[in-house]
């Protein structure tokens, strides 16, 4: 169900659909394996701008439509693009992945097929079909990736098999992909995307204040220096002691009749 401001943003690579608090945006092209181009990675930044302004959306799921999550870059805007024109694409693909590492909210990946190991980099939480399958297979066709997964990755496998799966493209199953830490959990392919809605259900009844303030610290904090860090993630935590939601969280946990808390992001 979409509401008015979003039927009145038209998507052509994308496909954006609104479940209530979640927003789950698809790869949508299918006949090509959604191979991102330029136009889906500027419809994929438009629908974060949007999600980012709307507090009523509390997690984002990315899915696929077809039978693959996503290939990689489009080979054929490769052949005809100017080298302006290529840095133009990479630039943007690294900005959408700062988008969804700033975003104060959860993006859960929702894996089927193929997908190339980039186009998770920015996810939080990826779930995996059973028959999922992963890989960088850039350097097979001349390139080495440009946005952003040789410097995310290492941090996540270690150098070792970073370059590994760089220098071999090899393909990894959905459970390899679990063993080194790229996925975290694999399910059945028809199970797929009600897992991701639920699991997106259960975080959206948290505190939404407190969801940010967790991602920013991981994903920020833990790339600065130790005391740096620490005082990052002290000054997040102090600014929600003032919250409504932490007083919502404390009345519902402790009155005589304990309840469910209904969180607004106050």
């Amino acid at each position: 169900m979409q509401s008015s401001s979003e039927a009145t943003i038209e998507y052509r690579d994308i496909m954006f659909e609104r479940k209530d608090p979640i927003v789950i945006l698809y790869y949508n092209r299918p006949d090509k394996r959604n191979a991102v181009t330029y136009n889906m990675v500027l419809e994929f930044r438009r629908a974060y701008r949007q999600i980012s302004q709307d507090r009523t959306v509390r997690a984002v799921i990315m899915a696929a439509k077809g039978k693959s999550y996503c290939a990689g870059g489009d080979t054929s805007e490769f052949l005809t693009n100017t080298i302006e024109q290529t840095e133009r694409f990479q630039r943007e693909n690294l900005e959408l992945w700062r988008d969804m590492e700033k975003l104060r909210k959860p993006i859960i990946a929702a894996v089927n097929g193929f997908a190339n190991i980039e186009l998770i980099q920015a996810c939080d939480i990826v779930i995996a079909a059973e028959d999922a399958s992963f890989a960088l297979p850039e350097t097979g066709i001349g390139v080495s990736p440009g946005a952003g997964i040789t410097i995310r990755l290492p941090r996540v496998v270690g150098k070792f098999k970073a370059k590994e799966l760089l220098f071999t493209g090899d393909r990894i199953s959905a459970a390899e992909a679990q063993a080194i830490g790229i996925v975290n959990k694999v399910v059945p392919p028809d199970k797929l995307l009600d897992e991701a809605v639920a699991l997106a259900a259960r975080i959206a009844k948290r505190a939404p204040l407190a969801i940010g303030a967790a991602k920013a610290c991981v994903n920020f904090g833990s790339e600065m220096p130790l005391d740096d860090a620490m005082e990052y993630q002290l000054r997040e935590s102090i600014e929600l002691f003032h919250s409504k939601d932490l007083k919502e969280g404390i009345n519902a946990f402790f009155k005589e009749n304990r309840r469910e808390p209904v969180f607004t992001g106050e």
